[in-house]
């Protein structure tokens, strides 16, 4: 009996585990339909962006920018095309005056200008020794270039008497004007002499601009001051080099090829100033007025004889005071873009430059003026 009720007793617990199980899968199922999305078959409508937009509030303070109007356009010719626009030119920098005040109000000096002298016959060449015949006339300095890479030949200039000045640096009040705008700065030269070579290095500065910078070494000899190297810069140029080559005697340039022989008494725009200074102090006859002083000068491309012609005696006012002075002029040549340069020299100060001009000539051109303010000696 007990072996018959045993299988009747299974038969409950079957159909509870069929039913779990039936049910377990039920829920699996749903389950998977909740959160199992097949491609394609997904009925959820697709999530959208919201994007709310906020007025900017306007400036606490508004500026408000100047309307130009627009120019009219041209009409254009189908014979002749547009021009084409004229690009601006760049403002200048303005210099402003130094921190201490100039101490000299500059006017412009109305001296006339100098006589061209007659011509002068050029002098034979020298001999073997190079020096040129001691003569009562005008030097004739040497001859000018012709812009290739040989020079015409030329005769030699005049032997002056010379008497070097002894060493100096002088400063100097610079003024003038740029572009008809009123300029001022600082300057200074530094003439060295040892008895037998000399160094000139000058600088003039505005603000804190450097405006020219120059150095001339050389020796001095029976000419007095023959340079042997010029070196020039201007603003943010590079430099440029002047030779006054013994070797081969040429005067040569590295920002041209232009090429000058060399027979004694040439000069650079350094040393011009410091060989009138020299002949003056050497015979003070040699300064009368009216009296012109030819000597080749070479620049920082090519050279040309410089006329110098002495004006007479000047008394002027300078931050230093009261200075008797000899006042020469050098005028170019008509036509020319080259400054007209005044100097005066102070024989009471061993013939120092106690006031040099550069002028442009041109209309509406430029000048600028170095006025002595302090001179020191070695050992002042």
């Amino acid at each position: 009996m007990s072996e018959v009720s045993r299988p009747t007793r299974r038969w409950p617990r079957l159909l509870i585990l069929i039913a779990l199980s039936l049910t377990l899968h039920a829920l699996l199922v749903d389950w998977g339909r909740r959160h199992i999305i097949v491609p394609g078959q997904s009925d959820a409508p697709a999530p959208t962006l919201t994007v709310e937009l906020h007025p900017v509030p306007p400036p606490e303070q508004p500026v408000a920018l100047p309307m130009q109007p627009k120019p009219a356009r041209p009409a254009i010719s189908r014979s002749h095309p547009a021009p084409a626009p004229r690009r601006a030119r760049a403002p200048e920098p303005s210099i402003e005056p130094p921190d201490e005040p100039i101490r000299e109000t500059v006017e412009r000096i109305t001296t006339p200008a100098p006589e061209a002298p007659q011509a002068v016959a050029p002098a034979a060449p020298a001999s073997g020794s190079g020096q040129a015949a001691q003569g009562n006339g005008e030097g004739t300095g040497s001859a000018s270039g012709t812009g290739s890479s040989e020079g015409q030949e030329a005769a030699p200039g005049k032997q002056y008497q010379t008497s070097a000045p002894p060493s100096v640096l002088l400063e100097y009040d610079v003024t003038g004007t740029k572009d008809q705008q009123p300029a001022y700065g600082r300057g200074s030269i530094a003439w060295t002499n040892d008895g037998s070579h000399y160094r000139v290095e000058g600088k003039a500065k505005a603000l804190f601009f450097t405006l020219l910078n120059f150095t001339s070494v050389g020796e001095l000899d029976a000419w007095g001051v023959s340079p042997e190297l010029y070196t020039e810069q201007k603003g943010f140029k590079s430099a440029t080099n002047t030779h006054f080559n013994r070797q081969r005697n040429e005067v040569s340039f590295s920002a041209s090829t232009t090429r000058y022989p060399r027979h004694g008494g040439e000069q650079d725009r350094a040393s011009l100033i410091w060989q009138l200074a020299a002949i003056g102090r050497g015979d003070a006859a040699q300064f009368q007025p009216g009296t012109v002083i030819d000597l080749f000068v070479a620049g920082v491309r090519d050279g040309e004889i410089w006329r110098v012609q002495v004006l007479g005696q000047e008394a002027i006012n300078l931050p230093v005071g009261h200075v008797q002075t000899w006042h020469v002029v050098r005028m170019p040549k008509p036509g020319s873009y080259d400054d007209r340069v005044d100097i005066w020299l102070a024989p009471q100060h061993e013939w120092y430059p106690v006031r040099v001009r550069y002028t442009d000539l041109r209309p509406n051109g430029d000048y600028t003026q170095l006025d002595l303010t302090d001179l020191k000696t070695p050992g002042s």
